[in-house]
């Protein structure tokens, strides 16, 4: 599966609120190996805030998007289920 993260997704890349702390970057995308009968996989990600003095909009919601597809050229399997998933916090 293809995998990616995006926080903050509404602002412009260069004024984004919020990063990831490897990398300080506002997205993080994996190819996610997943096979029959293998254990779930699971992924920590620690985001943080940047300091108020670097940006000016304190009130609008960050809101993150995840998505999940097929990588290309899979052909005959479908996703089931919703492949974004967006919050507003």
């Amino acid at each position: 599966l293809d995998a990616e993260l995006q926080l903050d997704r509404l602002k412009p890349r260069q004024s984004r609120r919020v990063l990831l702390l490897p990398g300080h970057q506002p997205s993080w995308h994996r190819e996610l190996a997943v096979s029959p009968g293998t254990p779930p996989l699971c992924h920590n990600l620690t985001a943080y805030l940047r300091d108020q003095a670097e940006f000016k909009d304190k009130l609008s919601p960050v809101a993150l998007s995840l998505r999940l597809a097929l990588p290309e050229g899979t052909l005959g399997l479908v996703l089931y289920g919703d492949t974004l998933v967006q919050a507003q916090v």
